[in-house]
């Protein structure tokens, strides 16, 4: 019994966190951060702006947004890295060639589809000005 307790005491326990929910909370801790996440929770701007001719949904200034376009921009930023991911893991089938290309051109749709976005908000937020 001395012995086990005594075994119990050295051994070193050590928590390990699976590399996938490190990896996935470092992306969403990134589009958070990119999207604006802190300006959100600080100074906490309105979802839609009063226009001249109805609601806006992108503030007019280059310094300020509103909260969707935030939420907007965290999800073009998302849209980017599970683009970049599917690309990467394209490249790692070596078994089925129909299935990497087809994962690869998904891949590139996606990152595509979140650098168009997000140009495209911008685009948007120099015209509201």
């Amino acid at each position: 019994m001395r012995r086990l307790v005594s075994d119990f005491r050295h051994r070193k326990t050590r928590v390990r966190a699976p590399l996938t929910l490190i990896t996935v909370s470092l992306v969403l801790f990134t589009a958070f951060i990119v999207g604006g996440g802190i300006y959100d929770l600080l100074d906490n701007p309105p979802a839609l702006l009063p226009g001249p001719k109805g609601w806006v949904a992108v503030h007019p200034y280059m310094s300020e947004q509103t909260l969707n376009e935030s939420i907007l921009s965290m999800i073009f930023t998302l849209l980017i890295f599970v683009g970049m991911f599917t690309a990467y893991r394209s490249t790692q089938i070596a078994y089925d060639s129909k299935r990497a290309t087809t994962m690869l051109i998904l891949g590139i749709a996606l990152i595509l589809l979140g650098l168009s976005g997000s140009h495209y908000l911008l685009i948007l937020k120099r015209q509201v000005s």
